[in-house]
This record gives C-alpha cells, structure tokens and sequence, in this order.
C-alpha cells in the first residue's frame, strides 16, 4: 500500500474515536497498524481513551509478524490464517482496515502442513477444480461456497471479516477493481448490498493506491447494516480522484493535525449531492441503485455525457444487429496453423486449409485481406475421406506426437476437425493497449481466439458499421465496459460486453447516412492506424467522429467531454 497517504485515507473514512477496536487482517509488517496507532494518540486527550484491546493484526507470515511487534509494540499480532479465527472467540470489532492480498483464482496459494503457520503465495498456478484440497487448507468450507469460484482471495476478506464486524462498524479495504464490472463479482456485490451501507467506492486516476500489485485498485468503504430499508435508502459515493493523495491532504504525515486534515476531506468527499471538481469527482447514487448485476466500475467511471445520452434513448446494444464471437480454439496451436513449410512438406491440399489471423499485432491496416495472415488453419469437414492424402499423413504423424490426446482435441468427436465459424465482415481484438480499431475482413478469412469476429445482420453495409466501430463514441465505451487486470495497462474486453454497447442502428440510417459512414471509413483507412493519443488529432478520425456525434445529436461540449473522457480511460491504464 502506498502509505501514508492511502492508510489515511482508509482511517478518515473507518476511525471515529480513539477508543475503536481496530484491526488488520493481512497485516504484513505492520505499516497500517502504525498508523492506527499514531491517530489513536493523535485524537486522544487522556490515557484512558487508548484500550489496551484495541489495535489488532493477522497474518500467516511468522516474520512479518515478528516485524509487526517490533513496529507497533502495543498490538496483539495472531501469527495464523485469517481465515481460519474464529469470530466467536474474540470481541466484535469498530473498523477492520487493509490491503488483502492481491491473489487471483488462478493463483490461490496455500498453507503448509502445519495449518496456520504459513501462507504460501503464488507457488504455481492452480483451478478450483483440480485443487480443493489445497483451496480448503486456506479457506473452510464454509466460505468458498459463498462466492463464484473466479474470486479472488480479496473477495473472502470480505465475507470473513463481516463476521467480526459489529453493527455500524466500517470496513475499509484497498482491494484489485476487476470484480466491480465482471461476471464473477455478482455473488460478492450481493453480499456486499445484503449485508453493508456502500459508504464510498474510490478510485484515482492519478495514482496507483497499491504500488506492488499487479492489478488497478480501488478504496472501498463499507457500512454494516442490519436493516434493509436503511441499506436501500443510503446514498453511496461513487468518487474518482484527479489528483494524488499528496495534494489533497495538507501537511506532512507527522503532523497532530493529520485526522483533522482527513476529517475535512471526507466531508467533502460526501457531499449530499453529486459534485465535479478540478480534484475530484462524486457521482451520489442511490444503494437501491447499484443492483449485483450492474457494473459498479462503469457507473464510476462513465462520464456525464455517456449517462446522458443512454438513457436518453433511440440506441441500440451492438448485440442486436451483429453477433460477436471469439475465433477458433484449437487446443493444439502448434499442429493446426499451418506454414509454408508445414504445407510443402506434407503436401496439405488447398482444401483443407484456410488462411487464419492470428494476431493484429504488427498489423496497422483497417481493411485485412489473406496477405495480411501468416499461417493457416487446417480445415477438414468431418465427412469427407481423407484416404491418401497429404492432410491424412499429417493427421497421422500429429497423433505420433499425442496432439489427439490434448484434452480439447479428445472432446471432439474427430480430434481433427474443427467447427467450422460463420464468416465475419469485422475483427478487433481482445486485448486493447494504445490503439482502439476495429478491422474490416475484405477476403475469406478465419480468425484465432485471441480475436473477435464480428457477423453482421443482413443487409448492413460492413463500410457503414466499421465507421460506427472505429468511432470514438465506440472507444469510450470499450474503455468503460472492459477491464484492466495487469500492470501492463492491457483493457481487455469480454463478447458479452461489447454486445453491450450502445450505438445507432445502421438498419435504422437512411441511405444517404450509410454511404457517408462508408466514405468515411474509407478514407479513415488509407492512414495506418495509430497511437489512440495521435489517431484523435488526424482529420480523417475527426471527420467520422464528427458524423457519429451527429447520429447521436451531441453538443459541442457533449464532444469535447467523449474525447475527454476517452483520453483520460486511456491515459488512466497505460503505466507511466
């Protein structure tokens, strides 16, 4: 965590009296916990208020606990897996703070032998379903069923710390921000709605809040709360923070003053009405609002003018006139896409192969066509016979190296043959890192999995619909709709979620519109594609911009806050 600024942050929100019970259930070497204690001493006026109860950690880590005593020589540090103390046996906590650890699914350690000594991270990758035995040694039984088996650990935090919490007590966690939009954090946003008041879900698009971690975090500070009406009627704050901690907090980390200080910014972090400035923006949203289902990110993230013009209607999601679908998954890479080589060596006949895009990396052309693939996919119906032929030698020799017995390539009913995928007119891909474009197929080609195809409705010109997909109305969107889960800055995007976004529906434009889409994606692909940050200075993207933002009948400032915004998502994600 970068502290003190972010330990700060989470104490203005979660302390309110010198006598709290606090505690850190992934204490580490007890950095946050010397902040608890400074503010403790800070906000006292007699001895008296300082219980010698009242400052606690976990953590499995025997040394770090060790440092942990050293560092902060009044709390009580448990040497155990969090996970495994029970509630029932310790007095109910005022505010647990921290940083979980940023473990994904994929990635779930696990204890040693001796059960609550040490919390073994990251050893080697690892599914729910090949490992619930070493899932169970960190998490009881009890708790990994509640949420969806692609939680992360920080998830669990959550539920466990819940039980230690009593009534109007806060938790404050800098946790990974990838759950907020995803599938797989329905189940924890439903138990967060059932269980808490959402006091305030913090972001910054001006510094990482965790400096070790892989992932983009967010502050989210949360209320407990018995009562369902109460938990309806609460107005959570949505927040995104434009400059650093460092500028928004006077005075030096030493300073008595501190939880004045914190005290000052919380009031205006949670105002009764949304407010914008130049440090900050609040959205306040009424917690009947944020249903399990919806993207918590996007409703943090979105700008106004996105809001706005959704709900103004005469949109439709991209899902309703095209299909998208990720290319094929071959289970076995190495023997389907062919080279040159491949096919003079086995004599692979033209009709069993098809040219594959493999990758768009490299590539920087808007209109693909089969020069633009390096390989391709061996295509064999299931019915046709094979006998003597260059295909069934290859098949031969790639069942003498075991191909056959990869587990995708075993489910099929002829290990060779792949289904074959509908034709797609566009491709974009699934990961996004400077620059958002979307490529129109002007040949017979298939595509890799690492890439989607995009199958236009009858009768939609496929100059016409890339002109709407290469706009940056469309960039926004993938902008707000994916998801940054490494350092790198990657936005990757499910099909599921750009089916979602919302557009004008060619079938809809009158023909003139139609053409004047297509032109200008025609003229927009002579240019090579570029950098996001240089693509929105040439005319020929102004041009196409300007007549999408008149199919959407925007403002001027209504443009200038899409370009905005755009920018910002962009620059908010990329390292550096």
């Amino acid at each position: 965590m970068a502290l003190p600024d972010v330990a700060d942050l989470l104490l203005g929100f979660c302390m309110r009296r010198p006598s709290d019970r606090i505690m850190d259930p992934s204490c580490g070497q007890g950095a946050l916990l010397d902040r608890v204690s400074r503010w403790k001493r800070y906000l006292s006026s007699r001895p008296s208020d300082l219980s010698p109860d009242g400052l606690w950690g976990v953590d499995a880590d025997p040394d770090a606990a060790d440092t942990a005593r050293i560092a902060v020589p009044q709390a009580h540090i448990l040497v155990q897996n969090f996970f495994t103390l029970d509630p029932d046996q310790t007095d109910l906590f005022d505010a647990i703070v921290g940083s979980p650890p940023q473990v994904g699914a994929e990635r779930f350690g696990r204890l040693n032998r001796e059960a609550g000594r040490q919390l073994e991270l990251g050893l080697k990758s690892a599914s729910w379903e090949d490992h619930d035995v070493e899932r169970q040694r960190l998490l009881p039984r009890d708790l990994w069923g509640q949420l969806d088996a692609r939680s992360g650990l920080h998830a669990y935090y959550f539920v466990h710390s819940a039980r230690f919490l009593r009534e109007s007590g806060r938790i404050g966690f800098v946790v990974p921000n990838g759950w907020l939009d995803a599938a797989h954090g329905q189940k924890l946003k439903s138990f967060l709605l059932d269980q808490f008041r959402i006091i305030a879900l913090v972001e910054s698009e001006a510094e990482r809040f965790f400096d070790a971690g892989k992932d983009k975090t967010c502050l989210l500070v949360l209320e407990k709360c018995s009562g369902p009406m109460r938990r309806a009627n609460n107005m959570a704050r949505l927040i995104r923070l434009k400059q650093p901690l460092s500028q928004l907090i006077p005075g030096s980390s030493n300073d008595r003053q501190r939880p004045a200080f914190l005290e000052q910014l919380i009031t205006r972090l949670l105002p009764g009405q949304s407010r914008q400035t130049d440090a900050y923006e609040v959205r306040v949203v009424p917690q009947n609002e944020l249903s399990a289902a919806s993207k918590w990110g996007l409703a943090l993230r979105a700008p106004g003018v996105y809001r706005d013009r959704v709900n103004r209607g005469g949109l439709s999601p991209l899902r309703s006139w095209a299909a998208i679908r990720r290319g094929f998954t071959t289970g076995a890479n190495t023997f389907f896409y062919l080279s040159d080589a491949d096919i003079q060596k086995w004599g692979i006949e033209a009709e069993f192969r098809r040219p594959v895009l493999k990758s768009m990396r490299g590539l920087d052309q808007l209109q693909l066509n089969r020069d633009s693939c390096r390989h391709q996919l061996l295509l064999i119906p299931p019915t046709v016979n094979l006998r003597g032929s260059g295909a069934a030698e290859y098949i031969a020799w790639g069942e003498s190296q075991g191909f056959h017995l990869r587990r995708t390539c075993a489910e099929r009913h002829l290990w060779y043959s792949l289904t074959e995928h509908t034709q797609a007119q566009l491709v974009l891909p699934k990961g996004i890192w400077r620059r958002h474009f979307v490529s129109a197929l002007a040949d017979d080609m298939l595509i890799d999995q690492q890439l989607y195809g995009i199958t236009l409705s009858d009768s939609i010109s496929p100059l016409a619909a890339a002109a709407l997909l290469n706009s940056s109305w469309f960039a926004l969107q993938c902008e707000l709709n994916g998801r940054v889960n490494f350092a790198d800055g990657v936005l990757w995007l499910a099909a599921y979620e750009i089916g979602q976004i919302q557009l004008p529906d060619p079938r809809q434009l009158p023909a003139d519109q139609i053409q004047q889409l297509a032109d200008q994606f025609t003229e927009l692909a002579k240019r090579p594609i570029e950098n996001i940050e240089i693509q929105l200075t040439q005319a020929s993207q102004q041009a196409l911009d300007t007549t999408v933002f008149d199919l959407l009948d925007l403002s001027r400032s209504e443009r200038d806050s899409v370009l905005g915004g755009l920018r910002k998502r962009v620059e908010s994600r990329l390292p550096g």
